[in-house]
């Protein structure tokens, strides 16, 4: 009703407690949106939680790594590098402490190792220092 009044018959008032002014109505239709919001949220992360996993793009030179044989590296919540297509589509899971983009049919990959940052640049520069090496194929299969 917004505040208006109806005009009753018999000219009887409508009492003060069955208006509703504008900002009340707003009050209410805020707190019915923002149960909707909460009620839709509740179950986008539901549904999302359990189904598919996602992934980041690995970072590279300021932005996502770049598509090398048709894949790029992704990286998991715990920072292990897998592989998608072009797509998106994950094509080796992540499971690397830290890997190398395809070249030749092949990438370079390690279970193990630490990020070292490379002396005078500020932690802009990096590389990654391992004892144990292994190349994979596009499958995520080990190779010698």
């Amino acid at each position: 009703m917004c505040g208006i009044q109806a005009v009753l018959p018999f000219q009887h008032a409508v009492p003060a407690a069955l208006t509703l002014t504008k900002t009340d109505y707003h009050m209410k239709a805020t707190r019915i949106m923002n149960k909707i919001i909460i009620y839709l949220s509740a179950v986008l992360l539901l549904c999302s939680c359990g189904s598919a996993r996602h992934y980041a793009a690995f970072q590279y030179d300021n932005g996502d790594d770049y598509v090398s044989e048709g894949l790029y590296r992704i990286v998991d919540r715990k920072g292990r590098i897998g592989y998608a297509d072009e797509t998106g589509k994950t094509v080796i899971r992540p499971r690397f402490a830290f890997g190398y983009p395809f070249e030749g049919g092949k990438a370079k990959v390690t279970d193990s190792g630490e990020r070292k940052e490379v002396a005078g640049s500020g932690g802009e520069h990096w590389y990654w220092e391992s004892d144990d090496w292994y190349y994979i194929d596009h499958s995520g299969n080990r190779i010698e």
